[in-house]
């Protein structure tokens, strides 16, 4: 019997496996000793301990045979945490072991909270203004500060998981995000408000992506559809509930302090959750020498288009889209953005890895969120208006219609990802944008007969397209990601998400405010008092109720029938928004692919 000579490997060898000269681990084993006797070990003088054997009655001592073995499969991991993983298998504290179903119904208490606050602030407004003695224009900002800081902080939310740990940035955001919510009910004046919503908007835009690059981190490529389905659950689910919720409190409470205390329990769950089940191991920091360097000079010029985008956005509809400031602003956002593309592709750690675009199936996925997020919130911000504005409905009527979509969606989406594992996102997607696109189309026949059950059908199909395609798109859109890129990966896709979104609710508001003006002077001019059947209505309702009340209740109908086309014309415009992503979709690949 041959024996080899071999010792434990030590920090600086090579290690099996890494292209070293030798792919097995050589390690002394005792040789069976004679029945009844045992194994006693003999410790080496200089070396490592080697295992002999008793000599056999009569005869010397044999030495210790050695067996090769083969090298234990590697778990490929991301560079810094390859280096960190030694002194996490050493803490003395036991990593708790969950399963990842359990680590996605944690997070999905944090990716619930961040955007079920970007529509409760929405109801309240007119309570603010009363609270605080200010006036629209100043507090309109509580909404557009939250979308700037929602979108701004989910590109560095990449780079800060990637750096420092997805468990520590996770549980972070949403600390800051419930700090600031208690902040937000004891605000004493409009710029606290404002402060503290931003600053609520950050917290929400660190937890999103690093929730969605943890789930990576867990579950097995094949699963991958399914579990994005159920984790979107809270981002497509928060906007139906937070206008119900909020309206509530405002209608029954009269309270707006209630609202932002609403989310604090919850976050308060969540964050003692993520400290216990999400494992210690996300919490590795990278190595200083393998750390990509902070892009500041791109985080910088990212922040000035984002922000010179958002902001004239949400005033150009009250300032007019001809306004110096606002043309202004939209040239910055132009030349910052240009400036940060020449940035990322020349700087050595680009804070978003613009090289993700060079994998089409990427690009197209990026860009049919963007579109789905435009007809999302589109409709979003339609029908609580119509049905607030035109139809008088209460602020909880009007979120209680929506919530059979959201229901439905909620259904759907799972279903919907776990399908996406066996056919392929491609199919779903497309039958989910032509569906969405047919159910936006039929509110453009929206009219003041419409009744509750009409609505929430009608938003139930377009909703449920939406579920249909939401998780396959994402899951397809990872899944040609590299894991250590899935953090900087899942930053971009939530922030044109929301990019989307807030695009969709100012063209919507800005094309209903044009439309309405159209509409009204057709109106108008199709009710002159020379024409005989207009002349004749006029006579017979002054007979009751005089001339001038006649002629004013004329004014009201003839504004009436004008805002109402007007809605019409605007879901029709968001029909064929949803309706041009279905060219994209069928660039998407035919076959499911695997990470």
């Amino acid at each position: 019997m041959s024996t080899v000579a071999g010792a434990r490997r030590g920090p600086g060898d090579t290690p099996p496996g890494d292209g070293g000269p030798a792919s097995v681990i050589i390690r002394p084993v005792p040789a069976p000793p004679p029945d009844g006797e045992a194994s006693p070990e003999a410790p080496a003088a200089d070396g490592p301990r080697i295992l002999g054997t008793a000599p056999p009655p009569g005869g010397r001592a044999r030495p210790p045979a050695l067996e090769a073995q083969p090298a234990e499969p590697r778990t490929e991991r991301p560079p810094h945490r390859q280096a960190a993983s030694a002194p996490a298998r050493s803490a003395k504290r036991p990593i708790p072991t969950v399963g990842p179903w359990a680590l996605i119904a944690v997070v999905m208490v944090g990716n619930f909270l961040a955007p079920l606050y970007s529509s409760v602030a929405n109801v309240a407004l007119p309570n603010l203004i009363s609270a605080f003695g200010s006036d629209v224009d100043t507090m309109e900002w509580v909404i557009t500060g939250y979308m700037l800081g929602y979108s701004v902080s989910m590109p560095v939310a990449g780079w800060l998981a990637d750096t420092f740990g997805r468990r520590r940035i996770y549980i972070t955001g949403l600390a800051l995000f419930t700090g600031a919510s208690i902040l937000a009910s004891l605000a004493w004046d409009p710029t606290s408000i404002i402060g503290f919503r931003i600053l609520q908007a950050i917290g929400g835009g660190l937890v999103s992506p690093t929730s969605m690059a943890l789930i990576m981190d867990v579950v097995p490529a094949s699963q991958r559809g399914r579990a994005l389905g159920v984790w979107g659950l809270g981002m497509m689910l928060a906007p139906s509930f937070g206008p119900t919720m909020s309206g509530w409190i405002v209608d029954n409470l009269d309270d707006w302090r209630l609202i932002f205390w609403l989310g604090v329990p919850i976050g308060i769950a969540g964050l003692v959750l993520a400290a216990l089940f999400i494992p210690r191991e996300e919490d590795e920091i990278a190595p200083a020498r393998e750390r990509a360097a902070f892009d500041t000079p791109g985080f910088a010029l990212l922040t000035t288009a984002l922000a010179a985008f958002l902001i004239p956005l949400s005033q150009g509809d009250r300032l007019g889209w001809d306004d110096p400031w606002i043309r202004g602003s939209f040239v910055l956002a132009l030349a910052s953005f240009v400036a940060f593309v020449v940035r990322e592709l020349r700087a050595p750690e680009p804070m978003i890895d613009l090289s993700l675009f060079r994998e089409r199936t990427f690009t197209v996925a990026v860009g049919l969120r963007a579109i789905l997020g435009m007809g999302y919130y589109f409709a979003i911000f339609l029908l609580p208006l119509f049905t607030q504005e035109v139809l008088g409905w209460t602020p909880t009527l009007s979120g209680l219609v929506l919530m059979p979509a959201g229901i439905t969606m909620a259904v759907l989406m799972p279903i919907a990802g776990a399908l996406s594992d066996k056919i392929g996102a491609r199919p779903l997607v497309i039958a989910g944008v032509a569906v969405a696109a047919v159910g936006t189309f039929l509110f453009a026949r929206i009219d003041v007969d419409w009744d509750v059950s009409r609505i929430a059908i009608d938003s139930l199909i377009r909703t449920a397209a939406l579920g249909l395609m939401f998780t396959p798109l994402t899951s397809v859109a990872l899944s040609v990601v590299p894991r250590n890129r899935s953090g900087r990966a899942s930053s971009i896709l939530n922030t044109v998400w929301q990019v989307g979104g807030s695009l969709g609710i100012a063209i919507g508001q800005t094309f209903l405010t044009d439309r309405t003006a159209v509409r009204l002077s057709d109106a108008a001019g199709s009710a002159v008092l020379s024409r005989p059947p207009v002349a004749d209505a006029l006579h017979a309702l002054s007979t009751h109720v005089g001339a001038p009340a006649a002629q004013a209740l004329l004014a009201q109908q003839v504004q009436l029938v004008a805002t109402v086309r007007a809605y019409g014309d605007t879901f029709l415009l968001a029909a064929l928004v949803m309706a041009l992503g279905i060219p994209a979709a069928l660039m998407l690949p035919r076959r499911r692919r695997t990470a």
